[in-house]
């Protein structure tokens, strides 16, 4: 179409063109003809339902119907970032599991492209999930009830996305990076009620019982595992272990329920059960609880936590009466009649309480910042840092980036450790905070500067030798540019913490207040990705897009968390995002856009680098989008968006 771009653009043979002023008035036609369509098709006069029925299916449509003006010239590139509330939710094709859609997010459409994963609290989702794993008034409906548009749910409010794009030059905004969180609610304040039958607690009511009893926040803990706690009651109405939705639960292995210090919290129960032993005694009239839970012990929370450790660490400790804490989540209005309740489901607690554990038995960690530079480097440096909690005060750990073999269908033996780095043998990196209660607190940091090298302690080459870890770079405790950045390179989607404490002793137990099994000495947590930010490289240069192609899992979402085989996907080929979101061209591997030096040449693959490699060995490059390459993601600039559901504006 050379230089002009249409509002409906549709695929045609490049051979037989016809003169401009009838493709105009033919496709002005087109247009009226297919408005009319969907106008016809919809549902009851309502779009986006969030699923094609079998007649939409079976006939392509173009999407979305207001690109851009027929008569702009091409644009390049742009990034946009966007934080708003979800309009609409549309989805291509019910069926895939990693289908495309649109996300409709403070009126702009931002194309969702196949096989992007989403990040939502504690996990990862697909699009269709959030469809798929709805409640079944929003499945009945083929919604999803997260949007404005739905009215399959109470609150007739949208969830909040958060999303990185590029606007490529055919006018489409095509994500990159999506985060979605139901609701952005956070409450910090005192338990002043707790009711130990029901397994919710409230905060910052009346201190004085009964009135503590219907005052203040009500909060239930979005646990449908009943890891920390045991749930019935007011506002369950049948649900999971009383969880509003399981979309946006906590994550059952790497505790967001917790004390400061990482050890995991839970709520002692009247309930019994086989795996439970000893119960507490409540009594819902007077509010008086008594007795201790044999999952959930009153002695694991010590008078003094700064000095003194919990009595038994393979068990939970208990949110108690007077306790500081945050809670994170949405507010839900579940229920009928005397069961229906208004309160914050939270999938993030934490408890101000730094709890402690004793060497050689279990202990816990997690992470409240994590973050990792990547592609294009326009700053000519590479950097990676961790900041986090140990119930160790000494915080011995090692950090591993998780590569994923994209041909193993195998959950358990897909995930290959290559290590990151560790605060074991490296000072500077563990006991930060300010005497004399400095200890449980660690920070690892990286910074590689290509021209220059790594920093002494922030390379993460020394990092590794000083601990002794296995796959060493090959220049041992080295500064060398090339040998750091083939350690913080290819990005990791997520990272794996083990404890010191976890090696010595493999065979050490958990268990959670169910009486179940639970994981300790180990804590897993997706990456923050730092895009270039422009504004302190080049202030000519700020709409520069982001380069996913810098991230692997773009490229193919087998190298993700959901990894292929079964539900997720054949194993046999490579899955990228299509449509892709298009950076124009620009080599990832190339810096060169603030005028100065690039990546170190020798290893400036690694960018788009997939599996298997080591930080000694490199592995196959993976299909990129590049305007100079031979081993390049088929992507045209302005390539038509084709949808199988008729979408209108």
């Amino acid at each position: 179409m050379g230089q002009k771009h249409w509002m409906v653009q549709m695929r045609f043979n490049e051979k037989n063109k016809i003169p401009s002023i009838a493709v105009m008035a033919v496709m002005a036609l087109i247009t009226l003809a297919l408005v009319s369509a969907c106008k016809s098709r919809r549902d009851g006069g309502r779009s986006g339902t969030g699923a094609a029925d079998d007649e939409q299916s079976n006939h392509p449509w173009v999407t979305p119907l207001n690109l851009v003006d027929i008569n702009a010239s091409v644009q390049d590139a742009t990034k946009v970032s966007l934080i708003g509330e979800v309009g609409r939710i549309i989805l291509d094709r019910p069926g895939d599991l990693f289908s495309s859609g649109i996300l409709e997010v403070s009126g702009m459409r931002v194309l969702i492209p196949t096989n992007l994963l989403i990040r939502v609290p504690g996990r990862f989702s697909t699009l269709q999930e959030l469809f798929s794993q709805a409640s079944p008034e929003c499945v009945a409906k083929k919604q999803t009830g997260l949007a404005l548009a739905d009215d399959c749910f109470f609150e007739r409010r949208g969830a909040t996305a958060t999303i990185l794009a590029n606007r490529t030059s055919s006018g489409s905004v095509v994500a990159g990076e999506v985060g979605l969180v139901k609701g952005n609610e956070f409450v910090t304040g005192v338990v002043t009620y707790i009711d130990h039958t029901q397994g919710y607690f409230r905060l910052n009511g009346d201190p004085v019982y009964p009135a503590s009893k219907a005052t203040g926040v009500m909060v239930r803990m979005n646990d449908p595992t009943a890891r920390h706690s045991i749930q019935n009651g007011s506002g369950c109405s049948g649900t999971l272990n009383c969880t509003a939705d399981t979309r946006f639960q906590s994550d059952p292995d790497n505790y967001l329920v917790a004390f400061v210090t990482g050890y995991p919290a839970c709520i002692p129960s009247t309930m019994g059960g086989p795996k439970r032993g000893a119960v507490v005694k409540f009594d819902s009239v007077k509010g008086l609880v008594s007795g201790t839970d044999a999952r959930c012990p009153i002695a694991n929370r010590p008078t003094n936590a700064a000095t003194t450790d919990v009595a038994d660490s393979q068990f939970f400790a208990p949110i108690k009466l007077g306790d500081s804490l945050n809670a994170t989540g949405n507010f839900e209005h579940i229920g009928i009649g005397l069961n229906r309740a208004y309160f914050l489901s939270a999938h993030t607690i934490q408890v101000h309480a730094g709890l402690r554990t004793t060497p050689g038995k279990p202990d816990y960690l997690t992470f409240s910042e994590t973050l990792l530079e990547v592609a294009g480097f326009s700053r000519n440096r590479a950097r990676g840092s961790w900041l986090g909690f140990s119930t160790d005060p000494d915080s011995q750990f090692d950090l591993y980036r998780l590569a994923i073999d994209p041909t193993d269908p195998n959950e358990q033996t897909r995930q290959h450790e290559v290590a990151l780095g560790s605060t074991v043998g490296n000072p500077g990196t563990f006991n930060l905070g300010v005497a004399p209660t400095n200890n449980h607190i660690f920070r690892v940091r990286f910074k590689d500067i290509f021209l220059t090298g790594a920093r002494g302690t922030l390379s993460p080459c020394v990092h590794i030798a000083n601990a002794s870890l296995n796959g060493i770079c090959a220049g041992g405790a080295t500064l060398d540019a090339s040998e750091n950045f083939k350690v913080l390179s290819p990005a990791t989607r997520e990272v794996l913490a083990r404890t010191r404490n976890k090696v010595r002793n493999p065979n050490l137990v958990s268990f959670d207040v169910s009486g179940n099994l639970a994981p300790n000495g180990e804590f897993q947590i997706p990456v923050g990705i730092e895009h270039p930010d422009f504004v302190e490289i080049n202030l000519n240069r700020i709409q520069t897009p982001f380069q996913f192609t810098g991230q692997p899992w773009n490229l193919d979402r087998r190298l993700g968390p959901l990894g292929c085989g079964g539900d997720h996907g054949p194993c046999d080929a490579a899955a990228p995002l299509s449509p892709f979101p298009s950076d124009g061209g620009l080599d990832p591997t190339q810096q060169g856009l603030a005028g100065a030096l690039g990546l170190p040449g020798a290893v400036a693959g690694r960018v788009v680098m997939g599996f298997p490699f080591s930080n000694i060995t490199d592995g196959p490059l993976l299909p990129w989008e590049s305007i100079n390459s031979n081993n390049a993601l088929i992507v045209s600039r302005s390539s038509p968006v084709i949808f199988s559901q008729c979408v209108v504006k």
